[in-house]
C-alpha cells in the first residue's frame, strides 16, 4: 500500500517545523524514521534524518546493504570539472572521452535530505509498500 497524495502532504508539512518533528513509515516492513535535525554547529541549518528501525549505521554509505536504498544516493566525479577541462585541452576531447581514469565515478549514500518532501517522495518509489506506521506501545 502506498501513501495518497493528502498523506504525503500531511507528512511533509509534520516535517517542515524545525523543532524536532518526526515521521514514522513502514516501509517494506522496516521501520523508517524521518526527524528533523540541527545540522550546523550555529544551529541556523535544519535537515531531514533518516533511521532505519532506530539506528543509522555508517557501513549503509557504502551501498553494499539493503538499508541503502532508504538513504539518498549521491554520484560523485573522481576528477573535478576544472580539472576535466584542462585534460581536454592537453590530451583532447576523444582521448580523454576514452580514458575511463576521467570518467570514473564513486557513489555515497546520505542519510539527510534538504526536505521532508524529498525523503517521502524519494521512500515512495524505492520502496514497494509505505505506509505510517502504527505508534509504538510501551
Amino acid at each position: 500500500m502506498m501513501l495518497t497524495k493528502e498523506q504525503r502532504a500531511a507528512a511533509a508539512q509534520e516535517l517542515a517545523s524545525p523543532y524536532g518533528r518526526a515521521v514514522h513509515l513502514l516501509c517494506d516492513g522496516r521501520r523508517v524514521s524521518l526527524q528533523v535535525q540541527c545540522a550546523s554547529k550555529t544551529g541556523l541549518k535544519y535537515r531531514v534524518m533518516t533511521f532505519v528501525d532506530g539506528q543509522f549505521m555508517g557501513a549503509w554509505c557504502k551501498g553494499d546493504t539493503p538499508e541503502a536504498k532508504f538513504l539518498r544516493k549521491h554520484v560523485h566525479s573522481l576528477v573535478s570539472p576544472a580539472r576535466y577541462k584542462q585534460a581536454e585541452k592537453v590530451f583532447g576531447k576523444r582521448a580523454v572521452a576514452k580514458d575511463p581514469f576521467w570518467n570514473k565515478t564513486f557513489t555515497q549514500y546520505h542519510p539527510d535530505w534538504a526536505s521532508g518532501k524529498a525523503a517521502i517522495d524519494h521512500l515512495c518509489k524505492a520502496c514497494e509498500s509505505v505506509e505510517f506506521a502504527p505508534e509504538m506501545k510501551a
